[in-house]
């Protein structure tokens, strides 16, 4: 029962050895970003309005370009932004709302879907909100993402460094290229530890 549980153990350790090799680190490329603030460019706005009169809300979307109109509210979009995918999700449009009705609310500006409020039109009956930008992508045009290079793992050396070193060196019989010079004591045992320290 001993010897079958030490041969278990023994198999065991060796697969976990072989599991360890086979997940050596790798250097991997930092993730491609975009510069901070960067913004696209899309042909729709999509626009939320509630009425707070009866509870009813109801999502317009709005070419840029173009008006759209809900109950006496006139909605008018000049631009819309989105972030950049590898930013946080975000949405801006310049929006002209007007309620026709006599002494309403007018808004000229922009509108953020993250931070609604720094843009609101004030009005006791309707509440506007972006919601997003979709459709084609028009002006301004995200810049080319660059893809960083993968840098080298801490403690290794490049390979065309390593081989200039062994062809500068080649022939010569110093303990560097050779191997460590054994310790004072010349045991095997301290060569060995030597060996382990070198990287």
């Amino acid at each position: 029962m001993l010897m079958r549980s030490g041969r278990v153990f023994l198999g065991l350790a060796s697969v976990l050895v072989g599991a360890g090799s086979a997940l050596a680190a790798e250097p991997l490329a930092p993730p491609a970003m975009y510069p901070p603030n960067t913004w696209q460019g899309k042909s729709m706005a999509v626009v939320r309005v509630l009425n707070r009169l009866d509870s009813r809300v109801e999502t317009v979307k709005i070419p840029v370009g173009g008006t759209s109109h809900y109950e006496t509210l006139e909605i008018g979009v000049t631009r819309c932004l989105q972030h950049a995918p590898t930013a946080r999700q975000d949405a801006a449009a310049w929006l002209d709302v007007q309620d026709r009705r006599a002494e309403g609310a007018v808004f000229h500006g922009w509108m953020l879907a993250a931070e609604p409020s720094l843009g609101i039109l004030e009005s006791p009956i309707y509440d506007v909100h972006v919601v997003t930008c979709e459709g084609n992508d028009v002006q301004p045009m995200l810049p080319t993402l660059e893809h960083p290079a993968v840098p080298p793992l801490p403690g290794t050396r490049d390979s065309s460094q390593s081989g200039q070193q062994q062809d500068n060196g080649q022939g010569s019989d110093t303990p560097e290229n050779n191997q460590i010079a054994p310790s004072s004591s010349g045991s095997s045992t301290d060569r060995g530890a030597m060996d382990g320290d070198q990287p």
